[in-house]
């Protein structure tokens, strides 16, 4: 990968990540809203509108028509938090230029559809379309209703709004069930016009391109609504407390077998030095079939049919996952707690350090296989630092790491939260 390129045009941010090892091109416009919680469900719903409520495209086949013949063109969107701030990400990617002797303005007419999509959708009378708002209520309601049917599912997120519960402003779960009803179509026609009068904008393009002719794409071909507004952005704050008693809630329905979720907190932020480390004891603890958890509760004490740990870094949290029979939960949430405790003593074998270390560095390493990943990275790092990503020392960063460093990383954690459900009465407990 080749070093980014920063600069400012037009009065947004563009960050220019060349490099020769995709044949693809892609564009990303990032909006950042001011953080906090505040019209959480109509940012989410924004993601889904936009790329499929065009008004220069109307119909599915019209616009299917248009991107067939800019090579199949590929446009979608998403939300997401970074840091304290919901932000809305629009992408479009398509085959690169220098490979189509054909049509030298596909970049130009892919910038254009890209500002389309985001700047003008169907309204009516000032306002985005009843349908749209009754079709995204209806498919969060639809959402909320499928997710309960799937038990592991409703537990974890049983599990979330537990474990958040103390913890304001620090999760955002999209959509957000228990806030429906605040939303409005004018409330989510005004979060829309919010893009334009409230966020941070920036753009981000990935490929192996000229940088001239993109910086004239630019500056000619970018909508005049799109506009940077300043925005405070935030690192994650979390109240981490070695002394913590942890939140402990059991809840009882018709199930086939119990479910726990066990979330630690650490405060190893995302992106420090120590978060290498703590990626590795993950593996360690419960990230693969070789791990403490997997060996200890599943394969010799039969005690689980499914048990791992999962590294949560941008939420200084770890999970385990547990399905077991009725009446093994205590005992398995002390195998849990056991298996912490050894490795703190530094009672894993050199060959679970060495495979867990492997697997890490083989993750992060292919990052740069990734063209959207690769670009993620550098969103996040820019949002967060106000620096490049650079992935060549975080691979030293991993190679680097060392029992004792596993020890220490192991050391952080307390335990935060521990949710059960299992087999009983109809209510909670």
């Amino acid at each position: 990968m080749d070093q980014p390129i920063r600069k400012t045009i037009r009065g947004i941010d563009v960050h220019y990540i060349k490099s020769n090892k995709f044949k693809t091109i892609t564009w990303s416009f990032v909006f950042t809203h001011a953080p906090g919680t505040a019209r959480i469900n109509e940012k989410y719903f924004l993601s889904n509108i936009l790329v499929d409520n065009m008004k220069k495209y109307p119909t599915f086949v019209k616009k299917y028509r248009y991107l067939s013949s800019l090579y199949g063109l590929d446009a979608f969107s998403n939300v997401m938090t970074i840091g304290a701030n919901i932000v809305n990400q629009f992408v479009v990617t398509y085959p690169n230029e220098k490979y189509i002797d054909d049509d030298p303005t596909l970049s130009e007419k892919a910038f254009e559809f890209l500002n389309e999509v985001i700047t003008n959708p169907k309204m009516r009378l000032g306002h985005l379309t009843h349908k749209v708002y009754k079709d995204s209520m209806d498919e969060a309601k639809q959402s909320f209703k499928i997710m309960k049917s799937i038990k592991d599912m409703y537990a974890y997120y049983r599990f979330s709004k537990l474990f958040y519960d103390d913890k304001p402003d620090l999760q955002y779960n999209f959509p957000d069930n228990d806030r429906l009803q605040e939303v409005t179509l004018d409330s989510l026609t005004d979060t829309y016009k919010s893009l334009f009068d409230s966020c941070q904008v920036s753009l981000y393009v990935t490929g192996n391109f000229e940088e001239a002719r993109f910086d004239d794409i630019i500056q000619k071909k970018m909508s005049p609504l799109i506009k940077s507004n300043p925005v405070n952005i935030i690192y994650k704050s979390f109240p981490y407390n070695i002394e913590r008693e942890p939140r402990i809630q059991k809840e009882f329905g018709e199930v086939s077998q119990a479910r726990l979720f066990i979330g630690f907190l650490t405060d190893i932020g995302y992106f420090s030095d120590k978060h290498p480390a703590l990626a590795v004891f993950n593996n360690i603890f419960g990230g693969f079939d070789q791990s403490k958890l997997f060996m200890d509760i599943r394969e010799k004490s039969h005690l689980a049919y499914y048990v791992d740990s999962n590294y949560l870094s941008e939420e200084n949290m770890i999970i385990v996952p547990i399905v077991c029979d009725f009446g093994k939960e205590d005992l398995v949430i002390s195998k849990v707690k056991t298996a912490l405790t050894e490795i703190i003593a530094g009672d894993f074998s050199d060959s679970l350090f060495e495979q867990a270390k492997n697997d890490a560095l083989n993750a992060i390493e292919s990052i740069n296989d990734s063209q959207p990943i690769y670009l993620l990275q550098h969103i996040k790092n820019f949002q967060l630092f106000n620096q490049k990503y650079d992935l060549q020392e975080r691979i030293q960063r991993y190679k680097g790491i060392t029992r004792s460093d596993v020890i220490e990383a192991a050391k952080s954690l307390v335990l935060d939260t521990i949710y059960i459900h299992t087999k009983g009465g109809n209510g909670r407990g």
